[in-house]
């Protein structure tokens, strides 16, 4: 699960960090600045070497999987502040109920 975690969190970091266009359109559907744009890529990006770096460290583990937990947590409040379509919503839940798992697992060892 870390694995699968912090893969996908290096690669939608980076993508907010590179700045593609896709992300870019997704950046100014939210309304957001490009600096705070960057600044949640390289968070994100950050969070997810540390989970991958936590299948051996668990403190890190724990401590990178929450703050993308938190990270998540305003991408569900970006999405019902815009109004998204309840589908997306379900995405952003289901990633974020994935870095709790994650966290947890943590907690757990």
């Amino acid at each position: 699960m870390s694995v699968v975690v912090g893969a996908l969190f290096v690669v939608t970091g980076g993508v907010k960090v590179i700045g593609l266009r896709q992300s870019l359109a997704v950046r100014d559907h939210f309304g957001m600045a490009s600096g705070v744009w960057r600044a949640i890529g390289l968070l994100e990006s950050a969070g997810g070497v540390g989970v991958l770096l936590g299948a051996e460290v668990d403190l890190l583990g724990l401590l990178a999987s929450s703050g993308l937990a938190l990270l998540m947590l305003g991408a569900v409040a970006s999405r019902l502040r815009v109004r998204d379509p309840a589908r997306m919503l379900l995405v952003d839940l289901a990633v974020l109920a994935l870095v709790v798992a994650t966290a947890a697992a943590h907690l757990a060892e």
